[in-house]
């Protein structure tokens, strides 16, 4: 048995492997430790940023839905108003009545957007928040020009609502260009996240096959060779 071993001879060298082979390896190691801290981070900060546009959507396709209910009911009270008859303010109270009651009911379940308030969406890593201007859609705001005790009688109404029509159309348009905005970031963070998946995979097979290039060479040293060795040696196998 081997008991002693000249320091010079200490080595990656002394254990016969090619340090040809062996020192290129470690550098392309270190290179995989960056890689996968960048994939990581940037990991977390696509899912960030998805989901601030998954909820700027939500908060846009509510308030979309809602424009939509207001016209409609717009247009009935342009038809009311116009009619005349003993039923019109009992139909015109329950129809104004009904429509703030889900508006309401929207808002306090945290469509903000359809309350009048502008919302931030990060719709892209590091980047400014994208803003989308709210619409205002409770009776006597700033788009719908009448309020909720609105009179039947009134000669203004259907010039009212004719007009709030109007206001409602150029919001609604704007809504539309940010869902397509947003609908737009949202495909190219999901491909982004998608990239970054498939380059966090190619880095893991690198590492494992590292390991394995390693786990080779400390085979092809064996084991008595390696018990008799100072531990500067075993380490150079490891070593840039």
């Amino acid at each position: 048995m081997v008991t002693s071993i000249n320091p010079s001879n200490v080595g990656a060298g002394a254990f016969n492997v090619d340090t040809r082979v062996s020192r290129p390896q470690a550098q392309p190691q270190r290179e995989q430790n960056g890689v996968g801290d960048r994939v990581e981070i940037a990991g977390a900060s696509l899912n960030a940023a998805r989901d601030s546009v998954r909820d700027g959507l939500m908060q846009v396709h509510q308030a979309l839905a809602l424009g939509h209910d207001a016209q409609a009911m717009l247009l009935q009270v342009q038809t009311l108003a116009r009619s005349g008859g003993d039923t019109v303010q009992a139909e015109l109270s329950a129809l104004l009545s009904g429509f703030a009651e889900r508006v309401q009911a929207a808002i306090s379940d945290g469509a903000s957007l359809a309350a009048g308030e502008d919302l931030a969406v990060q719709a892209e890593p590091g980047a400014a928040p994208v803003g989308i201007a709210g619409v205002d859609l409770s009776l006597g705001g700033a788009t719908i020009a009448f309020n909720a005790d609105a009179q039947a009688s009134d000669p203004e109404l259907a010039q009212l609502a004719q007009r709030s029509l109007e206001t409602l159309q150029e919001a609604m348009g704007r809504l539309l260009d940010s869902a397509r905005a947003l609908e737009a970031h949202q495909g190219f963070l999901g491909a982004a996240q998608g990239a970054a998946g498939i380059r966090h995979d190619i880095d893991a097979d690198g590492a494992r096959l590292l390991a394995l290039q390693v786990r080779q060479g400390l085979e092809g040293v064996g084991g008595a060779a390696i018990a008799n060795v100072e531990p500067q040696a075993v380490l150079s196998l490891f070593r840039a």
